[in-house]
């Protein structure tokens, strides 16, 4: 059995902004096998980057901080070769006083 290569065949989406929350959904085509999905995202004010292994799309990511720019991507790796989606910008909610 040939296995194709993964893909993430559509750009990812981040909806659903909140002020400590946003949610991530991206489309593996016609990727069959998953073995590791993984959510990075990175705080563009300090560059610290964080990893999440996810199970499925879409995927809450939390906690992040209010007011806050983040930069996503995502990873999906399938019989040892790795696809990566490109890179989505979005600011956290502020918080109101």
């Amino acid at each position: 059995m040939l296995c194709a290569d993964p893909e993430i065949s559509s750009p990812i989406t981040v909806r659903d902004v909140t002020q400590t929350s946003v949610r991530v959904s991206w489309s593996t085509g016609q990727t069959q096998v998953i073995n590791i999905t993984t959510v990075y995202y990175t705080d563009t004010d300090t560059g610290a980057r964080t990893s999440i292994r996810v199970t499925g799309t879409p995927h809450t990511v939390t906690p992040l901080q209010p007011g806050t720019q983040y930069e996503f991507f995502v990873t999906i790796e399938s019989y040892g070769k790795t696809a990566t989606s490109h890179t989505v910008t979005v600011t956290t909610g502020n918080t109101q006083h």
